[in-house]
């Protein structure tokens, strides 16, 4: 777009002078602008926009939460690594839409998260959207759709209720089982594309359990 500047316009060293075609200070404008340009520029680490969650990503067990501890602790994300412990214990995690929502036996749980900790170690996707396709490290392929609409499956537990949809740059995918706690996990990636985080929470009787898994890109 070319801007015609009215007389009289003259250009320093020290400032723009003069005024657009639609009557506004040069330098204002400029200055406007600029400034434009800097908000609409993705900060480096934020997920921004509808992104592509294809590709294959490596756990980090530096940055991410053990989710048996926060069983055991009944908390929120910690904000920080466990240590290189990712998921000790006989909770994995659950994952994938829901897919592990046996009933636990002589628990008072009304799901049973345990998973081999392997299915959590590599995720392999496979984003066209609106459809995902998540294959976790023990090969098992899960085909999810960004666009609302509903998947049941049927589990030993019972029905499974699966709904993914886009909110804030991020794949929001929630399940809903017959009898069970709703799990709700949250894909966002990175704006450079570096790494991704999947968090999870459980909405159990009377508490929330939630955690973060993060995932660097492998090249």
């Amino acid at each position: 777009m070319t801007i015609r500047a009215t007389a009289p316009y003259r250009s320093t060293m020290g400032g723009v002078r003069g005024r657009s075609a639609a009557g506004i200070p040069l330098g204002v404008f400029a200055a406007a602008t600029i400034a434009a340009s800097l908000l609409l520029r993705p900060a480096p680490g934020r997920a921004v926009g509808r992104g592509d969650l294809s590709g294959t990503w490596k756990l980090d067990r530096e940055r991410s939460d053990d989710p048996g501890q926060k069983f055991a602790d009944g908390g929120g994300t910690s904000g920080h690594g466990s240590g290189g412990g990712g998921f000790r214990g006989r909770r994995g995690g659950g994952g994938f839409g829901g897919r592990h929502g046996r009933p636990a036996e002589g628990s008072g749980e009304s799901a049973d998260l345990s998973q081999d900790p392997r299915a959590f170690d590599l995720l392999s996707i496979v984003h066209h959207d609106p459809e995902l396709k998540i294959t976790d490290g023990l090969g098992r392929e899960h085909v999810l759709y960004t666009d609302g609409r509903k998947i049941e499956e049927e589990r030993s537990a019972g029905t499974m209720k699966i709904r993914a949809k886009w909110k804030d740059g991020r794949v929001v995918v929630a399940t809903t089982p017959d009898h069970g706690p709703k799990i709700t996990e949250t894909y966002a990636v990175t704006a450079d594309g570096s790494s991704m985080t999947v968090t999870t929470k459980i909405e159990g009787r009377g508490r929330d359990v939630e955690f973060k898994r993060v995932y660097a890109a492998q090249r």
